[in-house]
């Protein structure tokens, strides 16, 4: 059973994650020494996380096990009519300890060894391989000089204290236990955000007024970026243009200089004209901040030239990926409020968002499919999404209170402690893995959902569709592999196996603790036999995982202080982070942030304040009518063409809409106008009906409109080609 066990892990966890890996990152363009390494990087992980309940299991039944044992020793009559059967899962305690060996050290020596020196290699902008190595190498120097002096002084000061002895078995255990401190660290870090931002992000997204207003924001600043991108790229290739034009060609730099240049004339991917990066792209060589001295160019110059210049065209088109993903979500929120305005079916969104399988579908089932999918696209999934956020909410209260009570061993306070012992009193092992595995899936969850969210100084980055570059895949890789063991340690702490974690640091009421130590009894399966009281906490259990790691009472700050300070850290990083707290503190120093409480950022009146946010939401509104001009356009251009609708990204809809609603709809046309483009004096007042015009909600506050019809006229002209360039795509 035992090999049963992991042939399923090890296939199931290995599709899973070279699937999402691929999803990620770009397999054609990436070195396939680099996807080696990150899909496996991203496999041992997981396999960790599915091994670690089956190993739960496991050692509850030899606890159980062993307990029989001794009980049939001390009486005559049995306690127990149900005998201990093995869990479905199981595997013996000598396969687990070197399933742990290998799977541990193999995620420890790619974490802190392989995988720095990948990433330095794959950003480097050297010419040949080797030159490419030394430059990893010299890159990681500092990187690894740094962790090795902590480490020497550490093992120092605890052979001077005593605390230890200089053996090669404390020498593991020590590394052990350092590094799973710091990634206990970044966990507690990353949880506090997770736990908190996971339920209330499914909770937007089942508002349709704040995920309108949240698309539209996103999407100004996803142009934002792209325009930024666009110009860094603009002026490197400026740059490289300027060295290869004064450069002589018989210098023997040349050839290097040939490889740049041609890298910085590649065609870029889905290529989108941008009003901003034209602009900027007349500015001629010679008006550049920055030019290099071609005197003095050396190949370590132009090598960081081909470096800068391989990152910016990476983050260019990534900038552009992430745009037109903004562009479809915010053209998706749209339509559903619009429609679901209209509070019945509507031919062109049915016919629009219906997918292709169910072309397949019989006539007299098509329009009972189509009108369950607009039913659900409209109002089910926002309501189950609700829902799902109150059921995870619920979770995340139970863990942060098992955070902060999972010390105290007697009596028991952690909910998951109580929830797993009460399980192994009835010996169901199957639902005591499958708990576990929910448990520490939705811990999982909520941690790796901060690192896939994780954005450091648009450097770090993870982008679906394949735009995720290399360096950020590694380091995605090697975050898992260094938070996972930290995590799964954690929650062996909560479910109380470990016996140095769980030992009693609060002091509870004597009265209170006889009513709690009952009712933990009564859960957990204490035993009378006359006036003999035999308990299941009496026999320590503890998992072949705990075995191996040890625990983290070596270091003595730590066994006297990490037991306190460690669930008041997360408990004060969920508030934080429910409050927007960081939100709040990048909003004051002037960086635009989208902050949803209620009553924050209005005045006594309740009028807003926050102009930086009202700006870009705006911003975003007219991008999305200039979006909706320019595909519209593009499907009128091509309507001649027999095949053009299944070319056509949102033909249906976007047709039917502005065909019927052309001399209705001034909503689709008001932010086009801008204040400098209004040349005519003739004005009129038009009022939005809300049901079926307004895409922000029902409840919306904007006032009617004026606009000029002649803009307007030919705005929807289909025929003529005056207005095509007052508005130019972006």
């Amino acid at each position: 059973m035992a090999v049963a066990v992991l042939l399923i892990n090890l296939v199931g966890t290995a599709f899973f994650t070279t699937t999402l890996c691929y999803y990620y990152g770009n397999w054609r363009k990436q070195h396939k020494v680099t996807t080696l390494i990150a899909s496996v990087s991203w496999w041992l992980p997981a396999l960790i996380l599915t091994l670690l309940p089956v190993d739960i299991a496991s050692a509850y039944f030899r606890s159980c096990t062993l307990s029989e044992q001794s009980v049939s020793d001390n009486f005559s009559v049995p306690l127990d009519n149900t005998p201990c059967r093995a869990p479905f899962f199981y595997a013996e305690h000598t396969v687990f300890l070197v399933l742990w060996h290998i799977v541990y050290w193999s995620s420890q020596f790619l974490t802190w060894l392989l995988i720095p020196l990948m990433r330095s290699y794959t950003r480097a902008g050297d010419f040949t391989p080797l030159a490419k190595l030394r430059s990893a190498l010299r890159d990681n120097i500092f990187y690894y000089s740094s962790y090795l002096l902590i480490f020497i002084v550490a093992l120092m000061y605890l052979i001077m204290t005593q605390a230890i002895s200089f053996d090669l078995r404390y020498l593991k255990v020590l590394l052990i236990t350092t590094s799973n401190t710091w990634g206990l660290f970044l966990v507690v870090i990353f949880l506090g955000y997770g736990l908190v931002e996971v339920p209330r992000s499914l909770w937007t997204a089942g508002n349709p007024v704040a995920s309108l207003q949240r698309a539209y924001f996103q999407l100004s600043k996803r142009n934002m970026e792209l325009v930024d991108e666009e110009e860094r790229l603009t002026e490197i290739v400026l740059q490289v243009d300027r060295i290869q034009l004064l450069l002589s060609t018989n210098h023997p730099l040349q050839p290097y200089v040939q490889i740049v240049s041609k890298r910085a004339h590649l065609p870029p991917e889905n290529p989108v004209p941008n009003p901003e990066s034209e602009r900027r792209g007349g500015v001629r060589i010679d008006e550049l901040d920055d030019p290099i001295d071609l005197s003095t160019l050396s190949l370590s110059q132009l090598a960081r030239v081909h470096r800068s210049l391989k990152s910016t065209q990476h983050r260019r088109n990534r900038a552009r990926a992430l745009y037109e993903e903004a562009v479809k979500h915010a053209l998706w929120i749209e339509d559903v409020n619009a429609f679901r305005a209209k509070r019945r079916p509507v031919s062109a969104f049915l016919q629009d968002y219906h997918g292709t399988v169910l072309h397949k579908c019989a006539s007299k089932w098509s329009s009972c499919l189509l009108l369950v999918q607009w039913y659900w696209r409209c109002y089910l999934r926002m309501w189950l999404l609700r829902v799902l956020a109150i059921v995870l909410s619920l979770l995340s209260l139970i863990m942060v209170w098992s955070e902060c009570t999972f010390s105290v061993r007697t009596p028991t306070l952690s909910l998951v402690a109580l929830l797993l012992k009460a399980e192994a009193k009835e010996r169901d092992y199957f639902l005591l893995e499958l708990s576990s595995f929910l448990t520490l899936g939705y811990l999982s969850f909520a941690v790796f959902y901060t690192v896939f969210r994780l954005r450091i100084f648009n450097f770090y980055r993870l982008v679906g569709s394949h735009h995720t570059d290399e360096h950020s895949l590694l380091f995605c890789g090697a975050l898992l592999c260094r938070l996972t063991p930290s995590l799964c340690l954690n929650f062996l702490g909560l479910a109380h196996l470990d016996s140095h974690l769980s030992q009693t640091t609060l002091i509870v009421p004597r009265a209170v603790s006889k009513t709690l130590d009952a009712l933990a009894d009564s859960m957990t399966g204490a035993t009378k036999v006359g006036q003999v009281f035999i308990s299941s906490s009496n026999f320590s259990v503890e998992s072949s995982y705990t075995q191996f790691m040890g625990h983290l009472d070596m270091i003595p700050f730590i066994a006297n202080g990490f037991n306190i300070y460690f669930p008041i850290l997360v408990l004060l990083l969920c508030l934080l982070t429910y409050f927007r707290f960081g939100s709040r503190v990048l909003h004051q120093l002037g960086v635009e942030q989208l902050i949803e409480t209620p009553g924050y950022g209005t005045d006594r009146s309740g009028q807003s304040v926050n102009s930086l946010a009202d700006d870009a939401i705006q911003d975003g509104r007219l991008l999305l009518r200039k979006e909706r001009m320019t595909m519209f356009r593009n499907s009128r251009s091509y309507a001649s063409d027999a095949d053009s609708d299944s070319e056509q990204k949102f033909p249906n809809l976007l047709e039917h809409y502005l065909r019927t609603k052309t001399q209705q709809s001034p909503d689709r046309v008001r932010l086009l106008q801008s204040k400098k483009e209004t040349p005519s004096p003739t004005f009129r007042t038009v009022s939005i009906p809300v049901e079926d015009f307004d895409l922000i909600s029902h409840q919306s506050t904007s006032v009617p409109v004026e606009y000029s019809e002649d803009d307007v006229q030919r705005e929807f002209s289909l025929h003529t080609n005056s207005g095509l360039e007052r508005y130019p795509r972006w």
